[in-house]
């Protein structure tokens, strides 16, 4: 029996081989949201895609066989993604990059975790996923809330600011960078209050005029795109970034900025916060023609101009992490081989020379920018770019193992340690 057994793997090792030798592409399978009201900015994350694609393609793909991107639309909508998912298998994709949002994040760890497939996701990562339902089989590539709010906490301390209001979206990593930040300045930095909303909101106004009554000396924002671009400019009609400055991440992003910046409302000066894309920065070798590169995917996929944005930039890395990973593990492409080559896959961008996923939650380290988002002196740029004041190590800022561990004992999760398994 253990012979006919060994014969039979065997078989369907030299069928995948052969099928893998035949086959015209090697697919990639992306979550995307291409039909919710979020959908107005998906153009910046697929073009980060593209770009890494491009770039591995260009490279020899792998063995000469080219990657290819497969997509499936979840709406932002977690009920979507286990459907999505298990057709991105069926299409035969080797691994899967996505949820997009972090509220579909902890459905997406969960259908990994069933199903034994690598998931990596460029969305920013709550502690729900990483202490509750970690996975093996899921990868972040994208924002962490917990040292978001450990360096805009930071900054906080460093400008002396002594209270804050929050206004975010009603997303977990949303919450994380409120309570982690309170967390990092202890009982004596005031909370004057908080206020979460739908990521599809657009008024912001009573919000505004409770906040202005308040006067805080700060706003801790944990909200991007449409609902940024509502809340900055209400704000400004309002007279609220007169009084007090704006902490978040995605400061300089162009799916936040370009609308503002367009029509005169963005408060330069008044924004900081953690980006992951220096693209201002032309003293980095090779910055200008990364830049040039994403613009031209804009154009020539989408026909629209587009600027840089951090969410290009996550779902680059995470293309450029699931290729990489394939390249040391090109003759067994099967679930367990690609999950294994993720956790130990090593390699480089721009901006970081050593890029990896962590052994015992999966995350990547990237270094972190934080920045005041300013206007471009040398009007090469027609969107804020940003007055660096830290940059960080990933390693600097995220959580340690033991910080998880005693935070998962504190708040009765159970803590799992990945590189255990």
């Amino acid at each position: 029996m253990k012979k006919i057994l060994s014969l039979a793997l065997a078989l369907c090792l030299l069928l995948s081989l052969s099928a893998f030798a035949a086959a015209e592409t090697v697919k990639i399978g992306v979550l995307t949201d291409r039909s919710s009201a979020a959908a107005a900015t998906v153009t910046w994350a697929e073009a980060g895609a593209i770009l890494a694609l491009e770039e591995v393609n260009a490279e020899g793909g792998l063995n000469g066989v080219e990657f290819e991107l497969v997509y499936r639309d979840t709406a932002s909508d977690s009920a979507n993604v286990a459907q999505k998912a298990t057709e991105l298998v069926n299409e035969g994709c080797i691994a899967i990059l996505g949820p997009k949002s972090d509220g579909e994040a902890p459905t997406g760890a969960t259908w990994a975790e069933e199903n034994k497939f690598p998931m990596v996701t460029p969305c920013t990562m709550n502690t729900r996923v990483t202490i509750e339902n970690a996975s093996k089989y899921m990868f972040s590539c994208g924002f962490v809330a917990w040292p978001i709010a450990k360096m805009n906490a930071k900054y906080a301390a460093d400008q002396g600011y002594k209270s804050a209001f929050f206004i975010g979206n009603d997303g977990g990593a949303s919450g994380d960078s409120r309570d982690f930040f309170y967390r990092e300045l202890g009982p004596d930095f005031a909370n004057l209050g908080s206020n979460q909303v739908s990521s599809n909101a657009t008024e912001f106004s009573t919000i505004i005029s409770s906040v202005v009554g308040k006067a805080p000396d700060t706003i801790i924002g944990a909200v991007a795109g449409p609902n940024f671009v509502s809340l900055i400019n209400q704000g400004q009609q309002f007279g609220l970034w007169d009084m007090c400055d704006y902490l978040g991440w995605y400061t300089c992003d162009s799916t936040n900025t370009t609308s503002l910046a367009q029509a005169g409302a963005y408060p330069y000066g008044k924004v900081h916060g953690v980006g992951l894309w220096p693209f201002w920065m032309d003293e980095i070798e090779g910055n200008a023609e990364f830049v040039q590169a994403y613009s031209d995917i804009g154009a020539k996929y989408y026909n629209a101009e587009i600027y840089p944005s951090e969410m290009g930039y996550t779902w680059y890395v995470g293309i450029k992490a699931i290729a990489e990973a394939a390249r040391t593990t090109p003759d067994d492409l099967s679930p367990e081989a690609m999950t294994k080559a993720l956790a130990n896959v090593h390699f480089k961008t721009l901006y970081g020379d050593d890029l990896y996923f962590r052994d015992f939650d999966h995350v990547i380290a990237h270094t972190y920018y934080y920045v005041t988002a300013v206007e471009d002196t040398t009007g090469k740029w027609q969107i804020p770019v940003g007055d660096v004041y830290a940059v960080y190590s990933g390693d600097e800022m995220l959580p340690t193992k033991e910080d998880m561990i005693a935070y998962a004992q504190e708040m009765g999760y159970e803590f799992r340690d990945l590189s255990a398994e």
